[in-house]
């Protein structure tokens, strides 16, 4: 019982991470790293208690799960029987979301890793793709890959916005492609050399506002994982791994403070549109978290409405990890369809949604 209670309290402290502004209090927005696990275990009490002799017990569990309802529907997906329908029609609209790692330009040996990604946009065939952490020339955002992207998959529209630069020749940034006419580009600075791109999109009948964006990330790079993985499979931890340890968890409370301040002004931008709304992008975050929730606001999330389990789009580290995301607003759109196939091209997966446009 009195592990039961801790994991209450543990589930609690994932809820008040979700809502509670990042800096208010140190170190809660990391509960959220934790949130599906947290749900499962106080679900595991449940069950724990349903077949002991001490059957009140089940309470506890219950109350906790039913007051953080809201977070477990945010977290996990529960379309088991759901149909997924991914046929073309001139009133669907197919979106495909996929932070493409620099286009392989991080891969060492180098290899044919953007050759594969495009393909595998190729395949797709989406109506609107996004890409974030996409490679351009410096002084050309159409080469080495845009021009061919829109060739071959029919784009008529293409915009791009940097947010990093990789030495005096490269750029990294977002890019948003359409087959719809887009109007009314504009981009917004909403945090330190982040963006926020928003298009006007003229759809069968109606007009929709979409908004693009990468947030500021974990800075978690190769260095800090091979740490990690050094940590958990040793015995003997030295004091030089707990105060590196303590480095990165301080570097993550940090990083939560500065999507959180990105977040507010996002959400900000989107309640002013005058249009329905859709919104892409790699947040950084989970669905446990104040950005998340922040920027979702009453909009619906793909993944939710018709995806299964947890959804993770990010492949390395933990199997929960889903940071990016499609929200939409269902005046404009239903959706019929959604997957996230698992690759290894890049180090997040592809996510693709399908929508029938509300006429």
């Amino acid at each position: 019982m009195l592990l039961n209670i801790l994991a209450a309290i543990w589930l609690g402290l994932c809820f008040a991470a979700s809502i509670t502004r990042p800096g208010t209090y140190p170190y809660l927005p990391l509960f959220s790293i934790t949130t599906p696990i947290a749900i499962v275990v106080n679900f595991i009490f449940l069950l724990l208690w349903l077949v002991s002799a001490n059957g009140w017990r089940t309470l506890l569990p219950v109350i906790s799960l039913a007051l953080c309802y809201k977070l477990i529907c945010s977290v996990f997906a529960f379309n088991f029987f759901a149909t997924n329908d991914f046929t073309p029609a001139p009133n669907h609209m197919k979106v495909m979301l996929w932070n493409v790692h620099g286009m392989g330009i991080y891969d060492k040996p180098h290899n044919n890793n953007a050759a594969r990604i495009m393909n595998r946009i190729q395949q797709e065939a989406p109506d609107v793709l996004c890409t974030t952490e996409f490679y351009v020339r410096y002084n050309d955002s159409m080469k080495p890959y845009s021009r061919k992207i829109m060739n071959d998959n029919g784009f008529k529209y293409f915009n791009y916005i940097s947010d990093n630069t990789l030495g005096t020749e490269m750029l990294l940034g977002t890019s948003a492609y359409s087959k719809y006419p887009l109007s009314n580009m504009h981009t917004y600075l909403v945090g330190r050399s982040i963006y926020l791109l928003q298009v006007d999109v003229q759809l069968p009948g109606k007009m929709m506002r979409m908004f693009f964006m990468h947030l500021y990330s974990f800075r978690f790079n190769d260095d800090d994982r091979e740490h990690l993985a050094e940590v958990r499979s040793t015995k003997n931890v030295t004091e030089e791994d707990v105060a590196r340890s303590k480095k990165i968890v301080r570097r993550f409370d940090l990083n939560y403070i500065e999507r959180a301040d990105e977040a507010d002004n996002v959400a900000g931008i989107i309640a002013a549109s005058p249009y329905p709304v859709l919104v892409c992008g790699d947040f950084n975050d989970l669905p446990s978290s104040y950005t998340y929730n922040t920027i979702r606001g009453k909009l619906h999330d793909a993944f939710i409405d018709k995806g299964i389990g947890v959804g993770r789009t990010y492949n390395q580290i933990f199997p929960t990890l889903r940071i990016d995301h499609i929200f939409f607003d269902v005046r404009a759109l239903t959706i019929i369809g959604f997957k996230c196939p698992s690759v290894s091209v890049s180090d997040h997966n592809p996510v693709i949604a399908n929508f029938e446009v509300n006429l």
